[in-house]
């Protein structure tokens, strides 16, 4: 192999991290032409994933790897989020027995199709309903932890995570599931939960996160700001043969809350 070519590869060696999904764009970006990638595939030093991606050989790339290839070095936003991101912080305490079986992942479009050519377990599911636009969003991500050097992946914190969540109430989640996983989010930060009550644009999340924080009563819920709240109009449906809460004005579970009436 020639000197300029061993400079390049241990250049990619020190950008590119073992157990990382590099797509052919950000390849390209960095000087490695599609002939010059072909030399590293065939020295044994590059292997495809699918067709758009490469990673460096020797190591299997796990979700983690395949996120940080479409956050960090793609061009697809994305985060964590939903239940996955709650029980990653510890909030939902609801993981099945063998781990998590599916990773919830955000993001504004579908992902490009090698992502589908990597075996991975857990699986990734994608979720392209918009609740918020990325300036709300940006304020309510936290880092996760990798463990490819120091890198980490964009997360739902805990406030924007369970409105995710609500959004699937009734689709991936039950009401009594989500209700349960509300009940343990003892200290959010009111200014964050705010921001994304004003952002958001789905009527039946903020019905939910708003019944709920009334429901149990903690501390940060007197701190919510809902003057001017869009919340829709008319009755919503959330549980098929529940009863109607005529505050907000969404079916629940005819014996949800029946303890304290």
């Amino acid at each position: 192999m020639g000197l300029q070519n061993g400079i390049g590869l241990n250049q990619l060696t020190h950008l590119l991290p073992e157990g990382v999904a590099a797509p052919s764009g950000w390849l390209a970006a960095n000087g490695y032409s599609r002939q010059l990638v072909r030399k590293y595939v065939l020295g044994g030093w590059l292997t495809p994933l699918g067709h758009g991606a490469y990673a460096r050989t020797g190591q299997p790339v796990g979700w983690e790897g395949v996120l940080l290839g479409l956050q960090r070095l793609g061009t697809m936003p994305c985060h964590v989020g939903g239940l996955t991101a709650l029980n990653r912080q510890g909030a939902a305490h609801f993981l099945p027995l063998g781990g998590e079986q599916r990773i919830q992942v955000m993001s504004a479009r579908k992902p490009p199709a090698w992502v589908w050519s990597v075996n991975l377990a857990p699986t990734l599911v994608f979720d392209t309903r918009r609740l918020f636009d990325d300036q709300v969003m940006a304020t309510a991500v936290v880092p996760l932890a990798t463990g490819i050097r120091d890198w980490t992946l964009s997360m739902a914190g805990a406030e924007m995570a369970i409105m995710e969540m609500l959004n699937d109430v009734n689709d991936r989640q039950s009401f009594q599931h989500a209700a349960q996983v509300f009940e343990g989010l003892t200290v959010l930060r009111p200014g964050v939960i705010n921001a994304l009550l004003a952002a958001c644009r789905n009527i039946k999340v903020k019905r939910l996160f708003l019944f709920l924080a009334a429901h149990f009563g903690f501390p940060w819920a007197k701190r919510l700001e809902t003057a001017g709240l869009d919340i829709g109009s008319g009755n919503r449906q959330i549980v098929k043969g529940g009863r109607l809460d005529k505050q907000f004005l969404i079916t629940v579970p005819e014996d949800f809350g029946a303890e304290s009436l």
